[in-house]
């Protein structure tokens, strides 16, 4: 199931774009257990990352039309940034 609804089950999937040098969408409400991909619409590099005390992922380098995914495994609210354009940010509440 890929969506971008708020409330979702555990285990559930969403999609980001970043296309435009933004991340669409800009929030995201997720469960803990779920998988974001991240998809790279451009005709550059992107990458993403989350680096909290309690939470931290990277995608490493996307490149053009390919998609890398973060499981979002505890609960909290978390920014999102582009390591390639610092401008580019979001958020993802996760939930229990």
């Amino acid at each position: 199931m890929i969506g971008l609804a708020t409330g979702a089950a555990i285990g559930a999937e969403f999609e980001v774009r970043q296309t435009g040098k933004i991340f669409a969408p800009a929030r995201l409400t997720v469960a803990a257990g779920s998988v974001v991909h991240f998809a790279n619409d451009e005709t550059f590099f992107h990458h993403a990352f989350v680096e909290t005390p309690q939470f931290a992922a990277d995608t490493g380098d996307i490149p053009p039309g390919e998609t890398r995914d973060i499981v979002f495994s505890r609960a909290g609210i978390y920014i999102i940034n582009c390591a390639i354009h610092p401008q580019m940010k979001m958020v993802v509440e996760v939930r229990e």
